[in-house]
């Protein structure tokens, strides 16, 4: 039980909420009962939302499995053989968000961060396939120790107006590290190249850093990050 509030995102990602809550509950103890109720009633919802949960994927000790970045429902899956469509990947996958789903994110595979591109935009919502390039996004590239590259896109939906992440260029990262959330309803997207089988289909819940989302396949697929 102490875990639960002791590893709570509230108390840091969502600080500003808390200080907020607090505030109205005391404004509401001194002038109108009702808002303090309302307060309270809040404050239970934003807790229950910052959950953050410890996972573990035992299928992560096999070095050609990808894991889940997000919790969600699995809303689209596309694939394009050319590299022209996907923005030179093969596969992608997205993952809707409610509010009720855990918006932690979580690290694909182990590799070094390339880049993080964060993208302002719109605030539509988020299980349309048009929230993928109208809406603020952030892109996390991964140069993954087989040599390959995949992105994992977090994007804001009409709920969720911030992204969060806690990694940064350079930065070596192990596949299930948490690295980042999106408040509120949200959309996370996982472009993956050609030597990825994706092993999760539409309509399928998935849970962060513990799914397996996919494996690699054929040449160069061992990871060094698996060998240490």
């Amino acid at each position: 039980m102490i875990e639960i509030f002791h590893n709570n995102l509230i108390w840091s990602a969502g600080a500003y909420i808390f200080l907020t809550t607090c505030l109205v509950a005391l404004v509401g103890f001194l002038f109108w009962r009702p808002l303090l109720y309302a307060a309270f009633g809040f404050f239970l919802f934003t807790f229950f939302f910052f959950r953050n949960p410890d996972r573990v994927c035992p299928a992560l000790s096999d070095p050609t499995v990808l894991v889940c970045p997000s919790d969600g429902k699995v809303v689209d899956i596309q694939h394009d053989t050319t590299g022209t469509k996907l923005r030179g990947y093969a596969h992608k996958v997205s993952i809707f968000l409610s509010v009720f789903d855990v918006h932690v994110n979580w690290i694909v595979y182990p590799g070094v961060i390339k880049d993080i591109i964060y993208t302002p935009g719109a605030f539509e919502l988020a299980f349309l396939p048009k929230s993928s390039e109208l809406n603020e996004h952030n892109d996390i590239i991964i140069a993954c120790d087989n040599g390959h590259t995949i992105m994992v896109r977090q994007i804001a939906g009409t709920i969720a107006r911030r992204i969060c992440w806690w990694i940064a260029p350079g930065e070596y990262v192990q596949a299930g590290q948490k690295f980042g959330m999106i408040r509120f309803g949200s959309r996370v997207e996982i472009f993956l190249p050609q030597d990825v089988s994706v092993d999760v289909g539409i309509g399928q819940r998935v849970y962060g850093g513990q799914t397996v989302l996919g494996r690699w396949y054929g040449d160069n697929i061992i990871s060094s990050a698996h060998l240490k």
